[in-house]
């Protein structure tokens, strides 16, 4: 075989001298990595590669594009790990600081709730003293004494004796935590426990949903969370309102009673700017609630038998004692039940004695509304709205001041079945033109069904009290939605506050009766007899009578009453076949006895109920 000619051997000598400057002009650049913005060191000059083929050349550019890149692509992955380094230490910083934050606040929380149970100033986290408001010289609505009253002082209350109360341990308080965490963890559900909150009566866990979980997931694990920690009444409270978290509530396994004296040595209480305050109790966080009976206007409260409402209504008559004398406010007590007023019959505010037949009720709110009448002929000579410009006028005129006056009904159930058309009708129009002259109502009931909280009372009462109550039916009658039957009984309340659309749960502070009688008697002292209310004008209602029955709309009404009453069946269909009369005048005779009370509402499907018997028609 002939070997290459002299032309082929000179090619390839010019293309191995052209590889070899090639390599040593590479060698030559990466020595000199100052240079970056001269031409890529890979890629060699137009002189040295003009002799070699265009493909080694494309070749060797594509390797150090290659090689660029990559360098690039590393320098890049460099700052992202040193960017991640940063964060993660960042991280670890800021939970460190949350930790302990957590732990801080917690102390704090648990130490200001063993101060307002031992009677002490809540411990509070320091604030700049530009901040914190100025106490005012006087309240504005601490009364100045008139007269022989003798106001009454907290010496007659008992005081906290609770000096170091433990309400639940951290040990303990750690382990429903871990328990409460994991009841979410076994249903999947991406939540967090943030804290808790440590009440006086129950502690608030508050969890943080991850994002894209439904609050409802939460609540309705209400019984698995019961079960897990052992609690009889879980409330949760999804969301909670002002806030990104969830509450879930349980008791504590030390419960330790609210003082009245400890209500009344608060700030809230002593510097509060209330036109008639009401000590209501103290709430989750340990903050003392005073509500004003003036922006309410009206209040109900309702709850089982034994659940509180007593001592609140105590509480409340006694904050009003506190606060005003008889020439300023006045009383009206109404006490169907004849045993819970008793202590208080001695009060000097009262101007009428205490009322227990509900006729006698129904007569003296008559006089109300004829008062309120009254009230409102005299704003309008002096050319007034309402009653805070009379007394503006008449301090600065001379001329005596209007008192409020406060309408206090302890059983509403009994007057409704007595009176009920009277009684609603009365109490409905107090409700509602009463406000601007001063007159405020305080209705109390233990049977929240809709024969007693009427449509018509609840729309003029916004602002309610719900104690525990025994079905979820009975909590949505008295505050329209749940929540009152989870609660825990001897104090423990959903308070609706005016002007807020959501509730607060309050523990009811605690006073004895003697205390009571040690108040009443105080103030009792040396006190002359205010009693200016004349019932001679009004006469007796004979509703639920004989002579009232025969007294109907309608001619039949008797006959009608009679085949209910001994039926015990009462339908507008039922009345059409037994008195054979068309649709209109038995459904015009159903009315009437609904309204006479001497059947019940009409509930669905359900028959109504009957409150009349054979024996009341022969009476």
């Amino acid at each position: 075989m002939p070997g290459p000619s002299k032309q082929s051997q000179k090619s390839i000598k010019r293309v191995k001298d052209g590889v070899r400057r090639f390599l040593e002009t590479m060698a030559g650049e990466q020595q000199e990595p100052e240079e970056d913005e001269s031409p890529s060191p890979a890629s060699p000059s137009r002189s040295d590669t003009q002799d070699l083929p265009d493909d080694l050349v494309r070749i060797a550019q594509l390797e150090s594009e290659t090689l660029a890149a990559e360098r690039r692509q590393i320098e890049k992955w460099r700052a992202e790990l040193e960017a991640t380094l940063r964060d993660r230490e960042e991280r670890q910083a800021y939970f460190a600081d949350l930790a302990a934050e957590r732990e801080s606040r917690f102390k704090l929380m648990l130490e200001s709730a063993q101060a307002q149970l031992a009677g002490r100033p809540p411990v509070e986290e320091p604030e700049p003293a530009e901040e914190e408001p100025e106490a005012p010289t006087a309240p504005i609505a601490e009364p100045i004494p008139a007269g022989p009253y003798n106001t009454p002082t907290l010496e007659l209350l008992e005081a906290s004796s609770i000096e170091d109360a433990i309400l639940v341990s951290p040990e303990t308080l750690e382990e429903q935590e871990l328990k409460l965490q994991g009841v979410l963890d076994n249903f999947a559900v991406d939540a967090m426990v943030y804290d808790a909150v440590v009440g006086p009566r129950v502690t608030q866990f508050r969890i943080r949903p991850g994002i894209g979980v439904r609050v409802e997931k939460i609540s309705g694990l209400q019984k698995n969370i019961s079960l897990n920690l052992a609690q009889t009444n879980v409330r949760i409270q999804a969301p909670i309102p002002g806030e990104p978290f969830v509450g879930v509530e349980i008791g504590n396994g030390n419960t330790l009673p609210i003082r009245l004296r400890s209500v009344f040595e608060s700030k809230a209480w002593q510097h509060g700017s209330e036109t008639i305050p009401l000590a209501i109790g103290m709430d989750i966080q340990g903050k003392i609630i005073v509500a004003d009976l003036a922006k309410a206007p009206h209040l109900l409260i309702a709850g089982a038998t034994g659940s509180g409402k007593s001592v609140c209504m105590s509480n409340l008559i006694v904050s009003l004692l506190y606060k005003f004398t008889p020439a300023e406010l006045e009383l009206v007590l109404i006490d169907p039940k004849r045993v819970e007023f008793g202590l208080f019959k001695e009060v000097p505010h009262l101007i009428h004695p205490v009322v227990g037949d509900p006729k006698t009720a129904v007569l003296l709110l008559k006089w109300v509304v004829k008062e309120m009448e009254n009230r409102y002929e005299i704003l309008a000579e002096k050319q007034v709205r309402n009653i805070a410009s009379y007394n503006a006028k008449a301090e600065a005129q001379g001329f005596d001041k209007m008192p409020f006056m406060v309408v206090i009904i302890d059983e509403l159930a009994d007057l409704m079945m007595t009176s009920k058309g009277e009684a609603e009708a009365s109490l409905a129009r107090i409700a509602q033109l009463s406000r601007a002259v001063g007159i405020h109502t305080i209705i109390a009931t233990q049977r929240p069904s809709v024969n007693v909280i009427t449509g018509v009372i609840k729309a003029n009462y916004p602002t309610r009290i719900a104690f525990q109550v025994s079905s979820i039916v009975d909590s949505r009658t008295i505050l329209d939605c749940k929540g009152a039957e989870s609660l825990l009984g001897q104090g423990d309340m959903l308070f609706n506050p005016p002007g807020f659309a959501r509730l607060v749960r309050i523990q009811s502070p605690m006073v004895q009766d003697e205390e009571l009688t040690r108040v009443v008697t105080h103030v009792s002292a040396a006190q002359p007899d205010r009693n200016r209310v004349d019932l001679s004008s009004f006469t007796q209602s004979s509703e639920g009578t004989a002579e009232s029955l025969a007294d109907g709309a309608d001619d039949l009404y008797m006959q009608a009453l009679a085949i209910v009453a001994e039926t015990q069946k009462a339908s507008t269909s039922y009345l059409q076949r037994r008195l054979r009369i068309g649709y209109n005048r038995a459904a015009t005779l159903i009315e009437e006895m609904e309204d006479r009370f001497h059947i019940g509402p009409q509930n669905g499907s359900t028959p109504r109920e009957v409150f009349v018997t054979q024996e009341d028609l022969q009476q």
